[in-house]
């Protein structure tokens, strides 16, 4: 907003200081996968009906991940979030086919190292398909045979995603930290909260301003009643 739509500021310094100083998030990467079969999953074939599968083995490897992916470090591990969305809608696959999407979470925009010491630092232009290997390696541990189903794939880098999206700053997919500092009455800064800018009629939603990322549509329909009346 700041940058590039409104490059001259907004008018208001202490404003237009604060947006230069928005926290982003780690990236994510996305790998797409045209299958002919789902995931035999070893925790059990209940997990071929499930629209999610998480695979992150505890809270302690989850923080560990994160705190890597904020120095810059591809994790060793990172937390995986695998969509089955033709477990529940068939139509979207050919008749027996299926297709699976994998959200990579917490990666490092710029690539300073690697946790498990085996991929050079580098652009993720060079690296993420390495990357997609070791992603696909974890996976395969909780379901053995998954690279024998792969008819095609397509992997997005953080870099990828952010050249299709520019609010993806970094890959960053929830649009910005959710830390307390940046939650709440400060998101996206304080005095800001409430979906206003120091531009008149100008007002921002989604998931940099309250209550933040996620599907539920909260920002624009609180605005829409704030400027309603409501």
């Amino acid at each position: 907003l700041t940058g590039k739509l409104l490059p001259d500021g907004s008018g208001d310094a202490g404003f237009d200081a604060a947006m230069k100083k928005f926290r982003h998030a780690p990236g994510t990467m996305m790998i797409h996968l045209a299958l002919d079969d789902l995931p035999d999953w070893s925790g059990g074939a209940e997990l071929r009906h499930f629209a999610y599968v998480h695979l992150a083995p505890s809270l302690d490897a989850m923080s560990r991940t994160y705190q890597q992916a904020i120095a810059g470090v591809l994790p060793d591990q990172p937390v995986l979030v695998v969509g089955q969305p033709t477990a529940v809608d068939p139509w979207r696959a050919p008749e027996g086919k299926h297709v699976l999407w994998v959200q990579v979470r917490m990666l490092p925009a710029e690539i300073l190292g690697d946790a498990a010491g085996k991929i050079a630092p580098g652009s993720w232009y060079a690296v993420k398909d390495a990357y997609a290997e070791r992603v696909l390696d974890i996976i395969e541990s909780y379901a053995p045979g998954l690279r024998q189903k792969i008819l095609g794939r397509a992997i997005f880098s953080p870099l990828d995603l952010e050249r299709e999206n520019p609010n993806l700053v970094g890959g960053d997919q929830i649009c910005g930290s959710h830390h307390l500092a940046q939650n709440f009455l400060f998101r996206p800064a304080r005095g800001f909260a409430r979906w206003n800018t120091p531009v008149s009629n100008l007002y921002l939603t989604g998931a940099a301003t309250w209550p933040g990322a996620g599907t539920g549509a909260g920002s624009g329909f609180m605005l829409a009643q704030q400027l309603g009346g409501h």
